[in-house]
């Protein structure tokens, strides 16, 4: 077993790496540093793998972490950019002051965020009023997580295709029992996840809809 999993991360290293992206919030995913500035600023990129886990009806500030939002450099999470803050429990505050430039991308993302947000602008604060969590709202959550979780499958069928071809290129130097080996071991590994999305879609299901 050990084996076959070492020699699947070396066909397709990035697997490992995504599956673990799929169950954790963005905001806990190591942050790749690239440099895009002329001013020097340090900026960073999250991986936009938004899991089910994210689709609460309580409007934390943390909540608008895992958003991504599609700039001149690039795809940033938004609090990368913005300084997110509650001003009460109706409302959130998100000053774009360090980023000016990219405070239009940030209202265009909250909108489109699917978390039935209406922002409104300031000069560079943005102010995100909380909406009262209605049956219909609730609903809808539960649909776009449905469209997330069908949505990793499909990346994960790509990457387990990508892999097994990596695979059969290498069968000039692996015998076919350990092929075989590490076929059945992708295999599995990809059923298992695909039963953790489903685990997570159902539990979230019930939570939002009771």
């Amino acid at each position: 077993m050990a084996l076959g999993i070492r020699c699947f991360r070396l066909l397709h290293p990035a697997f490992s790496s995504y599956l673990a992206d799929l169950s954790r919030p963005v905001s806990e995913v190591p942050m790749k540093t690239v440099r895009g500035r002329q001013r020097d600023h340090i900026q960073y990129s999250a991986h936009p793998a938004v899991p089910v886990r994210q689709f609460a009806t309580k409007k934390a500030k943390g909540s608008l972490d895992h958003i991504t939002v599609v700039t001149a450099d690039g795809k940033l999470a938004l609090n990368q950019i913005g300084q997110i803050s509650m001003k009460s429990p109706q409302l959130i505050l998100v000053n774009m002051a360090s980023f000016p430039e990219c405070t239009a991308a940030a209202i265009k993302a909250i909108r489109e965020s699917g978390m039935n947000l209406n922002p409104e602008v300031e000069g560079t604060l943005i102010r995100v009023p909380i909406p009262k969590v209605t049956r219909e709202h609730r609903e809808m959550l539960v649909k776009l997580a449905k469209q997330n979780t069908n949505k990793a499958k499909e990346n994960l069928r790509k990457v387990r295709t990508n892999a097994m071809n990596k695979l059969k290129k290498s069968k000039d130097k692996t015998s076919e029992d350990t092929i075989r080996l590490i076929e059945k071991q992708i295999s599995q590994m990809a059923d298992d996840t695909v039963a953790e999305l489903d685990r997570h879609l159902a539990a979230k299901t019930k939570e939002l809809l009771g």
